[in-house]
């Protein structure tokens, strides 16, 4: 048995990049995010029967991400894959990468092999599986806020830290999950990404800082058109108050440069999950 963490990661904004690249390792996009303090731990415990049977926060669940780690990295092998999640699966905060990291730990663990192999087996996952098309890549770079200039995972792709930092976040869920894989494979939608996310892309990097990285991230989730009433009401009625906040990608959800008390003040009682941003790298946690 062997058990592993690593933090999530929220998306601000994104250029996704096409499907037609054949390498994987090239596949994934531009942008800019934050890594969290909340996140996956995954537990590998073999099994006798050869089966990989992923529960995740107490059910069983069919997982193409968790699956493809492990065809990859112990293949023909059984596994109980146990999945705690820090925050909601679904709601933009990079779980589906996170538990791929942890999970890909945990047999790297048995098998030797070092995060190069963790990395690129999670990244191709995430990918395969319909997971984030960035946040392996990002979760990669050990920096609080990780820009992504160019898509794909390191040294394919390229991930620069900003140097921007927050003692404290707060995520708030809105509404119900969203599928990144569905949302993407919507030709209009993903043009429409694609050009607000090469706009957020340029004015973020002229001039990068925490309150720009809220305007750029507002902006691109308006002209990408993939806010949701209750993100879009909620980022307006924190913003009448003095809290700066923004979508995540892609999820009903946002996340506020506030307390949880200052957030629930003004939206009511909504799911809400304290955290603050970090560039610990994934571990191990226990060994039996």
């Amino acid at each position: 048995m062997v058990s592993a963490f690593c933090p999530g990661h929220i998306t601000c904004f994104f250029q996704p990049s096409g499907a037609e690249q054949a390498d994987l390792l090239r596949r994934g996009s531009r942008g800019a995010g934050i890594r969290i303090s909340l996140g996956a731990e995954v537990t590998l415990e073999e099994r006798s029967d050869g089966r990989v049977v992923t529960v995740a926060d107490g059910t069983e669940i069919s997982a193409p991400v968790t699956e493809y780690v492990m065809s990859q990295m112990l293949p023909g092998r059984g596994y109980d894959v146990i999945v705690s999640n820090g925050v909601p699966c679904g709601a933009g905060f990079g779980m589906s990468a996170s538990g791929a990291i942890a999970a890909a730990m945990c047999a790297a663990d048995i098998t030797a092999e070092g995060m190069p192999a963790v990395y690129r087996t999670a990244h191709r996952a995430d990918i395969v599986g319909g997971g984030g098309l960035g946040d392996v890549s990002a979760l990669s770079c050990l920096v609080h806020q990780p820009l992504r200039l160019e898509p794909g995972l390191p040294p394919r792709g390229r991930v620069v830290g900003t140097g921007i930092e927050f003692g404290r976040l707060t995520l708030a869920v809105l509404g119900p999950k969203l599928n990144t894989g569905t949302v993407l494979g919507d030709p209009e939608v993903f043009a429409s990404i694609s050009a607000a996310g090469a706009e957020a892309m340029d004015g973020f990097g002229r001039s990068p800082g925490k309150g720009e990285l809220f305007a750029v991230s507002n902006r691109f989730s308006r002209k990408a058109g993939v806010e949701s009433p209750e993100v879009s009401d909620a980022i307006a009625r924190l913003g009448r108050n003095g809290i700066m906040s923004a979508m995540c990608m892609l999820g009903n959800s946002i996340f506020a440069d506030a307390s949880e008390d200052e957030v629930r003040e003004v939206l009511g009682d909504v799911d809400t999950y304290s955290c603050r941003s970090t560039d610990e790298p994934p571990r191990i946690t226990q060994r039996a």
